[in-house]
């Protein structure tokens, strides 16, 4: 693992960032509707997905007041670049303006909350929940359909998370109380940290705590195998996001745009 504490924010970024393309991956491979793609140009770093169910998934990272140069050429590799979401950690108050005046408006923040590890960790274990490691081909199909029946997702959106979480990379944990399996959990490693996902709890189960104990067993692990940081990507004042605050996790909202127009 890469020494990230000169700059976390970053370090998180490129984890998530390597998450997300195995997922994209995971979607070709899987054979999903599109066209799914990720790279890298001049400090951007660019996620396609072609089809329209998977347009959320497009996005343009690492605007800074360097990268903005490169930003026109790297949206004409989009079919369609206005469905792309350009994001920028701490923008400058002259990038801001200079992406609106340019015909780019606001988007909902992107937030990315990351734990270096370390710093201490609530690890108290809660005696209801016990946390069962995904590790044979019964469980990983097990763990799948929890996520599924957990997710309050369309069955397009339901296919691309069960490509990426059924990963050899991404590790899945269940938690059960009671001997009854209620909620799931995954974690993949990257060079430049954990990235936690996955997150899925069965509609009777929330609110008890499940993915408090499912968090804490992730942050135990990569501790224990020398993970620098953790990270994580959620939505704006949910529930995850909500939960890693608690667990002092750093939240940045990231400010985002939407292309108005082709540049």
């Amino acid at each position: 693992m890469r020494d990230i504490f000169g700059d976390p924010v970053h370090a998180a970024e490129l984890a998530v960032f390597e998450r997300k393309k195995l997922s994209l991956d995971a979607a070709a491979t899987a054979g999903l509707p599109g066209r799914f793609e990720t790279f890298r140009v001049g400090g951007l770093r660019a996620s396609m997905a072609t089809a329209n169910q998977y347009g959320f998934l497009t996005t343009i990272e690492g605007l800074n007041e360097e990268s903005v140069e490169t930003l026109p050429d790297l949206l004409k590799r989009f079919p369609a670049p206005d469905q792309a979401t350009i994001v920028a950690t701490s923008p400058s108050q002259s990038l801001i303006d200079r992406m609106l005046g340019n015909g780019y408006e606001l988007a909902p923040v992107r937030p990315i909350a990351y734990l270096c590890l370390n710093s201490t960790i609530q690890t108290d274990d809660d005696d209801q929940w016990q946390i069962h490691k995904v590790s044979t081909t019964q469980d990983v199909k097990f763990f799948a359909n929890l996520l599924d029946a957990g997710y309050a997702a369309t069955s397009a959106v339901k296919g691309i998370i069960r490509a990426e979480h059924t990963l050899p990379e991404v590790r899945g944990f269940i938690a059960f109380r009671d001997g009854q399996p209620l909620a799931a959990a995954a974690m993949s490693l990257h060079p430049t940290g954990a990235v936690l996902g996955g997150a899925s709890t069965l509609p009777a189960a929330r609110g008890m705590g499940a993915q408090s104990a499912l968090l804490k067993n992730r942050l135990r692990l990569a501790r224990t195998l020398g993970v620098p940081l953790a990270a994580a990507t959620a939505a704006p004042g949910g529930p995850s996001i909500r939960n890693l605050a608690k667990f002092e996790f750093t939240v940045v909202e990231r400010t985002a745009w939407r292309c108005h127009r082709t540049n």
